[in-house]
């Protein structure tokens, strides 16, 4: 296990500092908290001789760096270069949060706990911002401060949770709280990727065997025999419609979706066609119950909760409906007169939401609420890809077969030629 120096005060007062080894700087952190000591320094030894301890001088103070800039950064970094090549992934993100909430949790100072974090990340962007933010720390100013210029990296419900607790005194809650919202949140995308593991190889393999297939027979029948396999995908009439339909659908994936009249009506259509609109549904009501109980636990506001859920789902559809049903909130309403009006939520997520209102235990209903949808969509989403895979095989089978139906008709035709 590693070496950590410290350097702490005693409950008399006293300084103290040394080594001791630790499964992590949090534990580490904990097990000196333990003693009633108060932690000023925490840091991984160096490789220094045995038996010797480093006094290396306390980190330089707040007038030795320039504070960093609060205004935005470039729009054009932040909406298109940012989330193309600057994005930091979510485990990152749930780990930082967590190792954050321990750490201050165990009594560190904010601006030790962000620059030991940011020396132990191997995410090179993370580092750097986690850098910037120990020096808005130096400055006397909240992270959020900082953590708001990189809108690619930190989302409005991150920022939301985040200034909930700078602002009411409960800022180690609160990121234990979003680390756990983002640990959900990996787990439900790693199932969905699980679940359409299956078509996907499907589709991959078809494709490689449709290719194979075309060289094999081809190199078989040579290039100048009657009866050379013929192969649609290898006709330029075939690629001079095929090409734009292929081009006109990323650009639609990729940049068409961006605007939001047209996601709301694709979302609106996978939202009611049959066989996909329980698992569409499924997950974005799963994604609104874990943020809107993570949001109302956090002491977000409720209408800014709600409004930050609704963004939280992923469903542009389902989003444009709780948008205008939350202002009832602002006039005295409930919180299932807001579900209620939206009309896109089924008879079970009012009932659910009513009992955690009548309760008092609206955070952990919304959080049952949310387990019981990811079990409901994951089932649906087993189904369509079985069913999907099964339709791609089926299709590459039909094509297959009418390859080796023509290069049979072709071979049939040249031997009666000779």
């Amino acid at each position: 296990m590693p070496i950590f120096e410290y350097r702490a005060t005693d409950a008399d007062g006293s300084p103290q500092q040394g080594r001791m080894v630790a499964r992590d700087l949090a534990s580490a952190a904990q097990a000196l908290q333990a003693k009633g000591w108060s932690v000023t320094v925490l840091q991984e030894a160096s490789r220094a001789p045995t038996g010797t301890v480093r006094t290396e001088a306390p980190p330089p103070p707040p007038a030795s760096r320039p504070a960093p800039p609060l205004e935005p950064r470039s729009g054009w970094v932040t909406s298109l270069f940012g989330p193309l090549f600057g994005k930091v992934g979510l485990p990152h993100l749930m780990f930082f949060f967590r190792q954050l909430a321990s750490m201050l949790g165990a009594g560190v100072g904010m601006v030790q706990s962000l620059e030991t974090l940011a020396r132990q990340t191997r995410q090179p962007k993370l580092r750097r911002i986690l850098f910037e933010l120990r020096d808005h720390a130096e400055a006397g100013r909240p992270i959020s401060a900082g953590m708001q210029r990189y809108p690619e990296v930190f989302s409005p419900l991150m920022l939301s949770l985040v200034r909930a607790g700078e602002e009411g005194g409960m800022l180690e809650r609160s990121l234990a709280d979003l680390a756990r919202y983002l640990e959900a949140e990996i787990a439900l995308r790693r199932m969905i990727s699980r679940e359409t593991a299956y078509p996907k190889v499907v589709v991959a393999a078809s494709v490689l065997i449709v290719i194979g297939a075309n060289l094999i027979i081809g190199a078989v029948a040579g290039p100048s025999a009657p009866f050379r396999l013929q192969n649609p995908l290898a006709e330029a009439s075939t690629w001079m419609v095929l090409g734009p339909v292929l081009v006109a659908l990323f650009l639609f994936l990729r940049v068409g979706l961006q605007n939001l009249r047209i996601k709301r009506a694709w979302d609106l259509i996978l939202s009611v066609l049959p066989g996909f609109a329980g698992t569409v549904r499924g997950f974005a009501t799963a994604k609104f119950g874990r943020a809107l109980g993570a949001l109302y636990r956090g002491g977000v506001p409720l209408h800014r909760a709600m409004l930050l859920a609704a963004d939280a789902c992923g469903n542009e559809y389902i989003r444009s409906r709780i948008y205008p049903a939350a202002e009832r909130l602002q006039q005295g309403g409930m919180v299932s007169d807001v579900l209620i009006e939206a009309g896109v939520f089924s008879p079970v997520v009012l009932d659910m939401v009513r009992t955690g209102e009548s309760t008092g235990n609206m955070d952990q209903m919304l959080l049952k609420l949310a387990e019981y949808y990811e079990d409901e969509a994951s089932t649906m989403a087993k189904r369509n890809a079985v069913l999907f895979g099964v339709l791609a095989f089926l299709l590459v089978a039909a094509f297959i077969g009418y390859l080796v139906f023509s290069f049979y008709s072709g071979y049939a035709s040249y031997l009666q030629s000779i």
